[in-house]
């Protein structure tokens, strides 16, 4: 085979495939012990990465040496020899060549199982995990760890391992450049020990204990090396270039999923802060809405008070007629505006919430949207709702009140219907109307969006879900879940100094 310029290995392997290696196994009638011999070098022959040409090749001149020699050793019967050899030549390459097919589909499979392992992981450290199951699986390793270097840094922690069995200290870790892991890192090359018990660059000495070779590969992304996958062997282990390739295939792999789980992370943790500051301004806007009710009350109502109350005196002494019909009609604007300031006290801290619960405040507002709009409104609440926690009560208060004011203002709605289950530990809304829909990029549906988008958010800050679903014509349907939390039973809380100023008012 010096056509082919095979090394040593190659060479060993291709005899082991050849006739002459199989009359040991003929002989003893044993053709299954002959499938698997030619099984396993066909494996092997296919980790070296030798073409199935070439196997063919060998065979082929196998068998012309054979020939020859028929004809003395069958006497007469030469021609059923031979084409005895062709057959048995034929059934070997046949055999190979499925081992060839069995190691790609190995490592496809592995491969697969890496991006299995990227879509099913919910975090980096379960990817990582994941990860070397599938590594150490693969290429029956008996040891496994990742080993991710710091950002902005120059050494490399053990983010994930695999059969260890003993404890590396939480500080633990491994400058690059220094040590087996750290020389991978260094340089962005594979690297493999073979014998651990004659390696002296092993930064961890205990690992000797657990595993006899080594082999590594760098995790790259962009460009930079991330980290080291390593696994590890109870005996001797030879990678072949097959293997190599597949270790650095899974290497490449993992490095991209690291990339990418980092920033779901990323995102993930960005997205938490952003509710966590979304439901800090929500309360803060509670606060403020409070506030102003308070000053509304104190100054500006108490003031309009004072002014009827002075009103009211000068007409008492006022004779010209009209004199006493301007005052009248003065007495009659202040009325009004401590009306409009009452209801907007109502509006920022609902007196009626606090005293009687939920279901009174949607119906209090499914009544106040058919006497200012003319939509007729109908409520449907289930018992089985309860009192809820004051957050959850005025969350879904907001809601109703920010959908019907939707209603009113864009849907141009004849009726409405509002609907409210307790399912388990969760509350099901619905509110549903019969106007025009939502109209698509439209100064009067950017209005409506920013309301579903304050909808959505308020409720993502509970942990709940909202959904709109709308088509033009076919009116509005938005559902909204949230967790019921802890029930309040016989449970009012105190007045507030708001709600205070809103009954004096009434």
């Amino acid at each position: 085979m010096e056509e082919f310029g095979f090394d040593g290995r190659i060479l060993a392997a291709l005899e082991r495939v050849t006739l002459a290696a199989g009359c040991s196994y003929f002989c003893h009638d044993d053709f299954p012990g002959f499938q698997e011999n030619l099984n396993y070098f066909g494996v092997r022959l296919s980790k070296l990465q030798v073409d199935t040409r070439a196997v063919a090749r060998s065979l082929e001149l196998y068998q012309s040496f054979c020939d020859p020699y028929l004809s003395g050793l069958f006497r007469g019967r030469d021609a059923e020899a031979k084409a005895t050899l062709e057959m048995l030549s034929s059934v070997s390459f046949v055999t190979i060549s499925g081992a060839y097919y069995d190691t790609k589909t190995r490592e496809s499979n592995a491969l697969l199982a890496v991006l299995d392992a990227e879509l099913a992981a919910g975090d980096l450290s379960s990817l990582l995990q994941k990860v070397l199951d599938v590594t150490t699986e693969t290429f029956h390793a008996s040891l496994g760890s990742v080993l991710l270097r710091e950002p902005e840094a120059d050494f490399l922690r053990v983010a994930a391992s695999v059969h260890l069995n003993f404890e590396l200290p939480e500080d633990f870790r491994i400058p690059v450049g220094c040590g087996f892991s750290g020389r991978i890192a260094a340089s962005g090359e594979p690297g493999m020990i073979l014998d651990t018990s004659v390696e002296d660059g092993i930064f961890t000495p205990r690992i000797r204990d657990r595993a006899r070779s080594l082999w590594g590969v760098p995790l790259k992304a962009n460009g930079q090396t991330i980290g080291v996958l390593l696994i590890g062997f109870n005996k001797p282990y030879e990678w072949m270039p097959t293997e190599r390739e597949l270790m650095r295939a899974i290497g490449e792999r993992t490095a991209l999923a690291i990339e990418r789980a980092r920033m779901t992370d990323a995102l993930r943790e960005r997205e938490h802060r952003i509710a966590e500051l979304s439901g800090h301004l929500l309360r803060v806007q509670e606060e403020e809405r409070k506030r102003i009710s308070r000053e509304l009350h104190d100054e500006t109502g108490q003031a309009l008070m004072v002014i009827r109350l002075y009103l009211g005196m000068m007409e008492s002494t006022v004779t010209a007629r009209n004199v006493k019909g301007k005052i009248r009609e003065t007495v009659e604007v202040v009325d009004r505006t401590i009306e409009g300031i009452r209801r907007i006290i109502g509006k920022l801290s609902p007196l009626v919430l606090q005293e009687l619960g939920l279901m009174a405040a949607i119906r209090k507002e499914a009544k106040d949207l058919a006497k200012n709009t003319g939509v007729k409104a109908r409520v449907m609440i289930s018992e089985e709702v309860g009192r809820l926690a004051p957050g959850i009560e005025q969350a879904i208060y907001r809601v109703v009140q920010e959908a019907l004011h939707n209603v009113a203002k864009h849907a141009q709605a004849k009726s409405v219907v509002v609907q409210m289950t307790r399912e388990n530990q969760n509350i099901h809304l619905v509110v549903e109307d019969d106007g025009i829909g939502i109209q698509a990029k439209t100064s009067n549906s950017r209005g409506h969006s920013f309301g579903l988008a304050g909808i959505k958010e308020r409720i993502a800050t509970l942990g709940g879900v909202s959904r709109v679903i709308s088509a033009k014509g076919k009116g509005t349907r938005l559902e909204i879940t949230v967790p019921a939390g802890e029930p309040l039973i016989d449970r009012l809380p105190e007045h507030t100094a708001a709600q205070a100023a809103a009954a004096r008012l009434n």
